[in-house]
């Protein structure tokens, strides 16, 4: 489960005496079926308020149009709503080609590094709650952690948790195994 590519100095500081378990390095910073939720949300915007402001009497929407000082607050109207579907869209697709990051699997913790960051997450804070998706030669994961934010739904309080996603990596279903193994034993000696 160690991919054949070299580690990064900072981190093998990071990692120090600690024996590497699992080592990918993720093609994308996200699964693409995120990217493409978000892009489709845009378009799905974009379509619904061009709709709605297409019945209105307007004649930009067909031939030759020239603006007159009196309808630039309507123009200003439009792209105002028609913003935020443009940038869900553009945010989508640069999800798309975001490269992802390197990420350790020791005995102890997971070591994150993306963006130039480091970030370790000891196995004592996920979940038991474990996406994986894909295939044999590219695979997706999703790991929840026990920390979020709290969000209300149905007048009530929820946890949402925090997720780290590593996307489009190879061996993502032994990483899995191991991952759901360490944390279910990590889990059992926190109860005892």
């Amino acid at each position: 489960m160690i991919e054949n590519i070299a580690i990064p100095d900072i981190l093998k500081e990071a990692i120090g005496a600690e024996k590497i378990v699992f080592l990918v390095k993720a093609k994308k910073d996200q699964p693409i079926r995120n990217c493409l939720h978000v892009i489709y949300f845009g378009l799905f915007w974009i379509l619904v308020i061009s709709l709605i402001f297409s019945t209105f009497d307007w004649n930009f929407f067909s031939g030759d149009y020239t603006i007159s000082a009196k309808e630039i607050p309507d123009l200003l109207y439009f792209s105002l709503f028609l913003s935020p579907g443009i940038i869900c869209f553009l945010l989508g697709v640069f999800g798309l080609f975001k490269s992802g990051g390197y990420f350790i699997g020791t005995e102890n913790r997971l070591i994150c590094h993306r963006w130039g960051k480091i970030q370790t997450y000891p196995w004592k804070e996920f979940t038991n709650e474990i996406e994986v998706f894909g295939n044999k030669n590219s695979g997706n994961i999703i790991f929840k952690l026990k920390t979020g934010v709290y969000i209300t739904r149905n007048h009530r309080k929820v946890l949402s948790n925090t997720k780290i996603n590593i996307g489009d990596i190879l061996y993502a279903f032994e990483i899995e195994n191991y991952c759901r193994n360490i944390i279910g034993k990590t889990f059992s000696d926190l109860t005892e």
